[in-house]
């Protein structure tokens, strides 16, 4: 049931997700409501089948009967050309292990809005023990395309890995890796002859995980995109790593009570809302109380082979009950250091690229004016940054240390002004479940 939900809401939000973003943006209207809500409902049909069921083998089970209300089969069958997308059907495995294949059939949906979308078989593969306390998965989707007449993303080689154990305490702990082979934007549709590529984005990898170490857990996260492609520039190997440590592993089982609880509830979407933000803030300030450290260990980009990188650690110390609802005592409390690197050939080397935009190529000393502009810039950034006492120079690199403790902020040792701030976290209270 959790890889059904998994598949559907995977689909559903690269569906919907664009759609959420036109209000925002004024963008032509990728989903229509109707379509929102009929993937909405699709997903609350599938949550109360699976009720409060945590063994994987019976979830499976279920899975493999259900079927939707008779009302919104129709409605799917528009979206996904099937009744019943992401059939699960049992298959042989080793011994010990209980066996399901899923699949999405590949379709084109011409939504009658001006957005269509194809796809080809999606195909997940979930096993479990007989106890229905392990979960393995992958996914494979090789291709999703959404287009417009005047624009299309594709989406290509998508792929998923899971392997989850449930704990005595209801938490699953375990890792998953997601993977991209290639994001493309272009301003046509696919397949038009005057189709122009905007951006591309080459091999995207995330990771997460979460580990139990006794009365602690701990989470992490690490992302990757090869490249990014975009107007003749090409922004290579941007990382993203963060961990967060010293997580009481009973305030996360809490929370994980609690959220499939509200899950079965029968409140409106703001009310659940709110809710689910009460009790994300209650777990924060149990984090916060318990001393999570959390360590931004590598956030990073390279351009033309040179590497600008963030790390840092962010935590509390001391902290009382009394400052868990003030937030200017509690930013007292909070000590935080980053050091961040940039080389200077880097900014050189954009200086180039941004210059390079404004001389015409066919200019007789082009070159020359790239160089010099280029210079001016290097000059502009580390002259200012170097005198302003914000950062030093050492190896060819612009090297500065933030830091953040007794509620003073520093930047390379220099003191930083820093706006009051006066706000009292305990004031709104969210809807009672």
């Amino acid at each position: 049931m959790k890889n059904t939900l998994l598949a559907l809401t995977t689909a559903g939000a690269l569906l919907a997700a664009p759609a959420y973003a036109d209000e925002a943006r004024q963008l032509p209207e990728l989903l229509t409501k109707e379509n929102i809500a009929t993937l909405s409902q699709a997903m609350k049909e599938l949550r109360a089948a699976q009720g409060n069921e945590r063994n994987m083998v019976k979830l499976l089970d279920t899975q493999a009967k259900f079927e939707f209300s008779p009302e919104l089969r129709p409605k799917l069958k528009e979206i996904f050309g099937t009744e019943r997308p992401f059939p699960m059907q049992r298959v042989p495995g080793a011994k010990g292990q209980v066996n399901y294949v899923a699949k999405l059939a590949p379709y084109l949906w011409v939504q009658g809005n001006g957005t269509d979308f194809s796809w080809t078989e999606l195909t997940a593969n979930i096993s479990t023990d007989k106890a229905g306390r392990a979960m393995n998965a992958t996914m494979a989707w090789p291709s999703l395309v959404i287009a417009r007449q005047e624009g299309s993303a594709s989406v290509q080689n998508m792929s998923m890995t899971s392997r989850q154990l449930r704990g005595a305490d209801g938490v699953s702990y375990g890792t998953a890796t997601f993977g991209i082979g290639a994001i493309i934007v272009r301003d046509a549709a696919v397949g038009g002859k005057d189709a122009k590529e905007l951006v591309r984005f080459e091999d995207m990898q995330a990771r997460s995980e979460s580990v139990r170490r006794g009365s602690m857990a701990e989470i992490g996260y690490r992302s990757s995109t090869k490249a990014i492609v975009f107007g003749g520039e090409r922004v290579e190997r941007a990382n993203m790593a963060f961990r967060l440590t010293n997580i009481p592993a009973k305030a996360l089982a809490e929370l994980d009570q609690s959220l499939r609880a509200q899950e079965g509830s029968q409140l409106a979407p703001e009310a659940q809302h709110a809710l689910m933000m009460r009790r994300m803030k209650d777990f924060g300030k149990r984090l916060i109380q318990a001393g999570a450290v959390l360590n931004l260990e590598d956030i990073s980009a390279a351009y033309r082979g040179n590497v600008a990188a963030i790390k840092g650690r962010v935590t509390f110390q001391k902290v009382v009950e009394a400052d868990l609802d003030d937030m200017s005592a509690l930013m007292k409390k909070m000590v935080a250091h980053f050091e961040v690197r940039v080389p200077v050939a880097l900014i050189r080397d954009i200086g180039r690229a941004i210059i390079g935009k404004s001389v015409p190529p066919d200019t007789p000393d082009a070159a020359k004016q790239v160089e010099a502009g280029a210079d001016a810039m290097v000059s502009g950034v580390v002259g200012k940054a170097v005198t302003g006492g914000f950062a030093v120079v050492e190896k060819d690199e612009l090297r500065s240390n933030i830091d953040f403790k007794n509620g003073q902020l520093t930047i390379n040792g220099k003191v930083i002004d820093l706006p009051k701030v006066n706000v009292n976290l305990g004031a709104k209270q969210a809807p009672k479940e």
